[in-house]
C-alpha cells in the first residue's frame, strides 16, 4: 500500500524523512515566515499566505507542531507560533533550498 511504501522509503532514506516533515503546500512558506519573524499568530500567517484556507492553515500548523518544528504558545489574548530548536536547525537547509532554484535560472 501507499503507507507501507512511504514507511519503507523513510526507513531507507533520511533525506526522505526530512522532506516528509516539510512537505505540504504551505509548510515551507510558514517556516520561512517564522525564520523572518520570531513569532506569528494565525492571523499573521493569513496575511503572509492570503490564499490559504483557515482549515488548511490550522492543519499545516498542527502537523508542524506535532513534528516538533514549531510550538504553540498561549498568551492572555492570542496564540503565537514559534520555531522550536529543531525547527531553527532547518534554517541553513531551507535557505540553501531556496538558493538552489535561483542558481538554476
Amino acid at each position: 500500500t501507499n503507507f507501507e511504501n512511504q514507511q519503507t522509503l523513510t526507513d531507507f532514506c533520511n533525506a526522505s524523512k526530512t522532506l516528509m516533515l516539510i512537505s505540504g503546500r504551505w509548510k515551507l512558506s510558514l517556516l520561512f515566515s517564522l525564520l523572518e519573524h520570531n513569532s506569528r499568530t494565525f492571523s499573521d500567517f493569513k496575511q503572509v499566505v492570503p490564499d490559504i484556507s483557515d482549515r488548511i492553515l490550522a492543519l499545516q500548523l498542527k502537523q508542524l507542531t506535532e513534528d516538533s518544528l514549531i510550538m504553540k504558545e498561549k498568551s492572555e489574548n492570542s496564540i503565537f507560533y514559534t520555531l522550536t530548536e529543531k525547527g531553527k536547525s532547518l534554517k541553513d537547509i531551507l535557505v540553501d533550498l531556496a538558493k538552489w532554484q535561483t542558481n538554476l535560472e
